[in-house]
């Protein structure tokens, strides 16, 4: 019998939950183990000690989006689309999502909630208000591409979303300026609504 693909890395993370969200929207059957960065399971599996990473028979692989894209190939399915231009559209947004989203409210989640969680003290305003300079630029782009349309690429939801969408986890405890933006508030909805996101949510 076919062991469970494992999934390493704490939920509450959106990076764990992106890999979670696209196994449970496409029935594939994962274990997550709880671990954090410096719990001695991850270096011993995954030297580069980062999570998520993930187990699958003989392939160890970290880095969240690269997670989904071996889940996405498993099955027949739409969110790593076989036409070329579209799964080039989808590649597109899951390297704008490492490069440009993530860093545009992390900051912000580490001061507004980690710090909280963890008692590190106050927030830093100036940190705050330097990354929302930076987040006002990219959901000013994301806003203007999602006009008219309802999803990332194409007519149907695509990893892009998944991955996108799964950066607007902690939204709401970020204090993120969502409503300036409506198409990404109605976008978020729908990504918000599938299956995997609903049953992944935190």
């Amino acid at each position: 019998m076919a062991q469970p693909v494992k999934i390493y890395g704490i939920p509450l993370s959106q990076n764990v939950r992106k890999p979670l969200a696209v196994a449970a929207h496409l029935g594939i059957a994962v274990e997550n183990v709880g671990c954090r960065p410096m719990d001695a399971i991850v270096k011993e599996k995954y030297p580069a000690a980062r999570i998520p990473f993930m187990e699958d028979g003989g392939v160890v692989l970290g880095e969240s989006n690269a997670i989904m894209i071996h889940l996405a190939s498993k099955t027949k399915n739409d969110l790593y689309p076989e036409d070329r231009a579209r799964r080039d559209a989808v590649n597109q947004w899951l390297f704008w999502d490492v490069a440009h989203w993530t860093p545009a409210y992390q900051p912000i989640q580490f001061e507004r909630l980690v710090k909280q969680l963890l008692g590190l003290g106050p927030a830093d305003e100036a940190v705050i208000e330097a990354t929302l300079a930076k987040f006002r630029r990219e959901a000013g782009y994301v806003d203007a591409h999602l006009k008219g349309r309802d999803w990332l690429v194409g007519n149907a939801a695509t990893l892009a979303d998944f991955a996108i969408g799964a950066g607007l986890t902690h939204a709401k405890a970020m204090d993120l300026p969502l409503a300036d933006y409506p198409s990404i508030g109605a976008w978020n909805a729908r990504v918000m609504a599938l299956e995997g996101m609903k049953k992944t949510a935190p």
